[in-house]
């Protein structure tokens, strides 16, 4: 690059400084007030934003920031990029996404919710799409089987009559999606359910369309999709509810449903990020209730804890997308938690707390657990209970509920055993790879110090961890590259082998790297940036030492949601300073 070219980027990045407004309150990870503030600090009244306003706003954070290309341009030549394969598309990629991700925190998410469910992108042309749309008693079912699943510890986390939303709630909406041609016989062939990511609380089935005729093209199966609720206006575990009654309909439809029973043994449920957490949860559903047990999961990048403890959400800052402190956005009446359907008795206790709190002749005896939803959705402790005080990070759930296994399912009592054979791939440069790993090495009781001592009444489950150098959060999502399309390809091929479907694509050399029919508990696989694999599962598991261990487990362990944020925080700064 010329010295010449080199100081027009110079200039045009100072130039981009210089005139970027000030960082919005919202998105930072101490929330300061309740108001909302512009970046000129004046204060505003999103109720009173026009239609048109909001859409401009939404359609300006898509225009491409020309400020961040130069600068990451200049930054990769003269630096080099964040993870070291990485092309300058791929450098140039991510820094667009984390600056609209960054930006969208000036918008409220009623906007950007609207702007990630009404794009939906086109069947492809040798795709045959057929929606459906999943009665709304399989919710009463769903509802009812996680009622018996929930403690009243649990219930008391959840914090809101969540029971009450599914009779005013959309109805679950659906996509089958398969090859044109003859009908498929689901007794035969494989069936793909499908829960997508967007933190819980953006995104549609719409949007993985290309991404699902892929899958669809290496394993001759089908796929069906749904649009679950999303919070924060439908929190946990509407989610779940909705996922678990998706998965009763597939495999006891109505009589008079066109949909025949799909037999378990022919379905693998699938979800990246949050759908992949969201996938996890389901099976912790199916196997706590003693429900028919799909043919396997498979999950990328899969999101499994919400309390942001282990070491890799601070490592990979420079090497991810995702936001360093969590999603925020404008305040709007979606963040309005008290609005939700409360249950009739925290009612009655809430009031009188707030009560005896004005009333100093009446004693508090009270010590209780119970925290009140501010405007905006941050936590209120009540006085005299025991609550932390903290504002609320997830919009998925409350503070006091991210250690719910179905929240956060590394938390799982059962310790992710007696699950059916999983696929987890997750990029050694994402922030969520740790969990993946965690959850491997948890589930298949093949952690550092682990033996039949370890593990608990259920069986160990099986599971195959394919890491990809060098890929950040859901790359499959992004690019068109080799490591892609072994992604999908592997993902095919673990359809097939536990559906044991008939589809024969693979080649005779594919068959042999791809097989996921084996006795071994665990098996570990790199993937190269150019696609290839080595399977790495005795160094892996020899060089990771039991103190290493020790540390995740601690970090998991703490008590305090505010130093794992105050962690974040301080790496943040850290990474701030060093790129500077």
């Amino acid at each position: 690059m010329s010295l010449r070219v080199k100081n027009m980027i110079n200039l045009v990045e100072k130039h981009a400084t210089a005139h970027t407004p000030k960082k919005y309150a919202f998105s930072t990870i101490r929330s300061r007030t309740l108001s909302t503030i512009s970046s000129d600090n004046t204060k505003i009244d999103p109720s009173k934003n026009s239609s048109l306003m909001a859409n401009t706003l939404l359609w300006a954070n898509m225009i491409l920031p020309m400020p961040v290309i130069a600068s990451t341009v200049y930054r990769h030549f003269s630096k080099g990029p964040p993870a070291k394969s990485w092309s300058l598309t791929a450098d140039i990629t991510i820094a667009i996404l984390r600056n609209f991700l960054s930006r969208s925190s000036k918008i409220t998410v009623e906007d950007i919710q609207k702007l990630s469910t009404t794009k939906k992108l086109p069947v492809p042309s040798n795709i045959q799409s057929t929606k459906f749309t999943v009665p709304n008693h399989y919710r009463k079912r769903a509802g009812d089987i996680l009622s018996r699943i929930f403690t009243k510890h649990d219930e008391q986390c959840i914090g809101w009559d969540w029971e009450k939303d599914r009779n005013d709630a959309p109805p679950i909406k659906g996509e089958w999606l398969q090859s044109k041609g003859d009908p498929l016989n689901p007794s035969k062939e494989s069936t793909v359910l499908y829960l997508h990511g967007g933190a819980y609380y953006i995104g549609c089935y719409g949007i993985y369309r290309h991404f699902l005729s892929r899958i669809i093209k290496y394993s001759k199966g089908r796929t069906c999709a749904i649009d679950y609720r999303l919070a924060p206006q439908h929190p946990f575990p509407a989610a779940v509810e909705d996922a678990l009654a998706t998965y009763l309909y597939l495999i006891d439809p109505p009589e008079h449903d066109e949909l025949d029973p799909v037999d378990p043994k022919k379905i693998v449920i699938a979800g990246d990020s949050a759908g992949g957490g969201l996938t996890f949860a389901l099976l912790l559903a199916i196997r706590d209730a003693e429900l028919p047990t799909p043919a396997g999961a498979m999950t990328l990048s899969p999101w499994l804890d919400l309390t942001h403890s282990l070491p890799s959400i601070l490592s990979n800052i420079l090497t991810d997308y995702l936001p360093p402190t969590g999603f925020r956005h404008a305040p709007s009446p979606a963040l309005d938690y008290a609005q939700l359907p409360q249950r009739e008795k925290e009612t009655e206790l809430l009031d009188q707390l707030k009560e005896e709190a004005t009333d100093p002749t009446k004693e508090n005896d009270h010590h209780t657990d119970m925290s009140s939803i501010g405007p905006f959705g941050e936590t209120v402790p009540i006085p005299g209970t025991n609550s932390e005080e903290f504002y609320r990070v997830q919009f998925y759930a409350d503070n006091q509920a991210l250690k719910l296994p179905m929240v956060s399912p590394l938390f799982d009592h059962g310790k992710l055993k007696g699950l059916p054979p999983l696929l987890l791939q997750c990029g050694s440069a994402e922030r969520l790879r740790d969990e993946s790993i965690y959850a491997s090495l948890l589930a298949s009781n093949t952690f550092p110090g682990s033996n039949k001592n370890t593990t608990t009444r259920i069986p160990p489950t099986k599971v195959t961890l394919e890491i990809f150098e060098d890929q950040p959060h859901v790359f499959q999502l992004l690019f068109s590259n080799k490591a892609t399309s072994r992604s999908f390809k592997n993902l095919a091929a673990f359809v097939r082998d536990m559906t044991d479907s008939p589809a024969t694509y693979r080649s005779k050399k594919q068959e042999e790297q791809t097989t996921y029919l084996t006795d071994n508990p665990i098996c570990i696989r790199h993937v190269t940036a150019q696609g290839k694999m080595t399977d790495t599962t005795r160094d892996t598991l020899s060089t990771f030492r039991k103190s290493d261990w020790a540390e995740w487990e601690a970090r998991l362990s703490r008590d305090s949601l505010k130093d794992r944020m105050d962690d974040v925080s301080r790496a943040v700064d850290n990474t701030v300073k060093n790129v500077k």
